[in-house]
């Protein structure tokens, strides 16, 4: 046996110099390849992460057009009420008396006050500049070098929800409606409806399976939500319902998700300046709050009412849907993964989004009478 290892160990050694002269090869043909473009093609649009694709740019595993369908755009009626002062000190002392109002004929007005210092350092960021409320500031006080100055302008984009049965219910996130809530004193949580007034909906117009348009939903009511606490600590959800039936509906699928699962999300992000090129190479154009189908795989499962996936979006999925393979909804868009990536991935693409568990909603939001027998 000791002879047997001793020759086993010769043998080694000998071919030990043509292993690492073949290694070395093998690098070398690594990088001519990458230089002369020979390495095999990338991934097809199916499979990448970074990505937001028009409905059809894109093909999906479960019926699109029901999805479609089943979504509704909502749009919170925010007004800036945007000062800018030459100093922190002057910013901080107006800051501290102003707050924000609910006009009745449902406006809400946000005052913003900062001073010129961040606005140079919205021109020096193409990232942040591209978040709401920093895009409403730096656009009205472009080319503005006297101050103090004040300004009011709309708040531009929209959040998600999507409809969960054939009878108008649909769902988004407490911070969508979080205007709606607070007009109403409701921050603690409620079950009691109340008609919307600072928030309005639509939802699309499709034909031959392709958006042409929106409609507007009147008299929707907000039902049922969960407290400001529990939605900052990741039970994000409320529950809507409109006048109407709905034109299509998403199931639900209450047995959790896994990890590398694949999983689709569609939203309305708002805006991203990306590298051109690179964009063209996957396959997609700028967002600009149109309609977006994004693709990834559940990453994590951060605790029993959030996970977390490795899917595009940004502002403007907050509510989105979650699906998985069989067109179900598994999750509710809540935020960007990690939160310091929001800054940047409008112009990189970084990170992923936390979702909401369905099954943490459905619970909290007692809808099983709403879901009634169908299959969960």
């Amino acid at each position: 046996m000791v002879n047997r290892d001793a020759g086993i160990k010769a043998e080694r050694r000998r071919w030990r110099p043509h292993y690492f002269r073949l290694r070395g090869w093998l690098r070398l043909a690594i990088v001519l390849a990458l230089v002369i473009g020979i390495m095999p093609p990338a991934p097809s649009i199916a499979f990448m992460e970074e990505g937001l694709f028009t409905p059809e740019q894109i093909s999906l595993p479960f019926d699109k057009e029901r999805a479609l369908k089943a979504m509704v755009r909502i749009k919170s009626r925010v007004y800036f009420a945007i000062s800018v002062y030459d100093s922190t000190r002057q910013a901080e002392a107006a800051r501290a008396i102003v707050h924000k109002v609910f006009l009745p004929e449902g406006i809400t007005i946000w005052p913003v006050v900062v001073d010129k210092g961040f606005l140079e350092r919205l021109r020096m960021d193409p990232g942040l500049r591209l978040l709401p409320m920093f895009y409403e500031i730096a656009t009205a006080f472009e080319g503005v070098t006297v101050f103090p100055q004040q300004r009011y302008v709309p708040l531009q984009g929209a959040a998600a929800g999507f409809f969960i049965s054939a009878d108008g219910y649909f769902l988004t996130t407490y911070h969508v409606m979080r205007e709606e809530i607070e007009a109403a004193g409701r921050t603690a949580g409620s079950r009691d409806p109340i008609t919307c007034r600072y928030v309005s909906f639509e939802i699309p117009v499709i034909e031959r399976g392709v958006i042409v348009g929106y409609r507007p939903l009147e008299n929707v009511q907000l039902v049922r939500h969960v407290s400001a606490r529990e939605s900052k600590a990741g039970l994000d959800a409320a529950l809507l319902k409109a006048d109407i039936e709905s034109p299509a509906y998403l199931d639900v699928h209450l047995g959790g998700v896994q990890a590398d699962e694949p999983i689709w999300v569609i939203g309305f992000p708002i805006r991203t300046q990306r590298d051109q090129q690179r964009r063209a190479h996957i396959g997609y154009p700028d967002a600009d709050g149109s309609l977006r189908i994004t693709r990834g795989k559940v990453w994590q499962q951060l605790n029993e009412t959030n996970f977390t996936s490795t899917a595009d979006g940004l502002s403007g999925c907050s509510g989105a849907p979650t699906l998985d393979e069989e067109g179900r909804v598994v999750g509710i868009v809540q935020n960007v993964y990690p939160k310091k990536e929001a800054s940047r991935r409008a112009v990189v693409f970084s990170g992923g989004l936390v979702h909401v568990d369905i099954w943490a909603a459905v619970r909290r939001l007692e809808l099983d009478a709403v879901l009634g027998d169908r299959e969960r």
